[in-house]
């Protein structure tokens, strides 16, 4: 059995991990929020783009058509890049949520271990301690993947719509 002084701070540890770990959530919403905002403005943007083009067609002769495509190239690129940023961010708080989240559970499950004793062992190494043995939990490495996954091809399909649109900005003039 454990001392009841250890109780208390074990139990504030848990709590304060557990009060990051919802701030952790809230960020990553925020971020999440963030690079949907960021892409629903780009499509809108293109779209006028497009759009104008296209209606302007018989008013814009074809030698022109690199002004619409220059336009588009830099929201592409600024838009590209702040997504592919916001993205990282996302993932890169993700992983430490997964993280906090494996850690509040080893805390949870045995008594005598600290904050202190877990945050010293690397993820997947065990952590020996005057007779308790236990691995600090590794969060889900497919579910990281998957993440890393979605997030590139989200990022190359961004890539091909705006390829997609520069291509759009010379045919529709020409």
């Amino acid at each position: 059995m454990s001392n009841p002084d250890q109780l208390p701070g074990k139990n504030n540890e848990i709590e304060k991990l557990t009060q990051i770990n919802k701030k952790q959530e809230k960020r990553i919403q925020a971020l999440e929020a963030k690079a949907l905002q960021l892409t629903n403005l780009y499509f809108v943007f293109q779209g006028v783009i497009l759009s104008t083009s296209s209606s302007a067609r018989s008013n814009i002769e074809c030698h022109h058509w690199w002004i619409p495509f220059v336009l588009s190239l830099l929201a592409a690129i600024l838009n590209l890049f702040t997504f592919y940023f916001t993205t990282e961010k996302i993932l890169s708080c993700r992983e430490h949520f997964d993280q906090n989240s494996a850690d509040l559970d080893v805390l949870r499950l045995n008594e005598g271990v600290t904050m202190a004793d877990v945050v010293q062992v690397p993820p997947g190494e065990p952590l020996n301690r005057e007779g308790v043995e236990l691995r600090r939990a590794r969060p889900d490495q497919c579910k990281k993947r998957w993440r890393r996954v979605l997030a590139y091809a989200s990022t190359g399909l961004y890539l091909g719509f705006s390829g997609v649109v520069l291509y759009g900005c010379h045919a529709l003039l020409c």
